[in-house]
């Protein structure tokens, strides 16, 4: 009975895992890159919209609640499945399997992005000034593009996963189709966000 029960929990926890990766941190991802598009406009427009965001009633329980929270679990939750998982890929070289890794390593190397990209902004200068330091150097720069990459991979990759986690995409040709749409997701979003790099060099 407490194996059953174990088990139901784990079901409910990954559900709410694969959800919160799409609906609130998948979203905002997307909204940041398109967000900082204003970039390619030069500092001073950049600058008006950050302010703007900031001077939002009530942004920082906002960003709490929908943000900040839904990115602690998932992440927290997310180690504890790295940590436990074991991988097959020596054993048998699928694609899908290489995914696996590589969803677990981008998964890793978001979180210490998000952290060191958000501590930045908020203890440091969040203006287009502060993005152009942080890319200003060649370590910085390479941080912050694998770190875009990265959290776009898995966010497209757990999109792809979330379907078949929430039963939507059940067949193999469901499935294939799905994988060219998370694949021109990724790759549209990749171009958004390097471009977004690039008004800051």
């Amino acid at each position: 009975m407490r194996r059953a029960e174990s088990g139901s929990y784990h079901f409910l926890i990954r559900r709410v895992h694969s959800l919160l990766g799409l609906l609130p941190i998948g979203i905002f991802l997307t909204f940041h890159l398109f967000l900082n598009l204003s970039a390619r406009l030069g500092p001073g427009q950049y600058d008006k919209v950050i302010q703007t965001m900031q001077s939002v009633p009530g942004i920082f329980l906002i960003e709490m609640i929908i943000i900040f929270v839904p990115i602690i679990f998932h992440a927290v939750y997310g180690s504890w499945v790295v940590y436990t998982g074991q991988s097959n890929v020596l054993r048998y070289q699928y694609p899908r399997n290489w995914f696996y890794i590589i969803q677990r390593i981008s998964g890793i190397y978001t979180v210490i992005f998000v952290a060191v990209h958000v501590f930045a902004l908020r203890f440091g200068e969040a203006s287009f000034a502060g993005m152009q330091n942080a890319v200003a150097n060649p370590w910085g720069l390479i941080f912050y593009v694998i770190g875009v990459v990265l959290a776009i991979f898995h966010f497209t990759n757990g999109l792809w996963a979330f379907a078949i986690t929430w039963g939507i995409t059940v067949g193999p040709r469901a499935q294939q189709i799905w994988t060219y749409i998370c694949l021109a997701v990724f790759v549209l979003l990749t171009a958004i966000g390097l471009y977004d790099l690039t008004a800051f060099m």
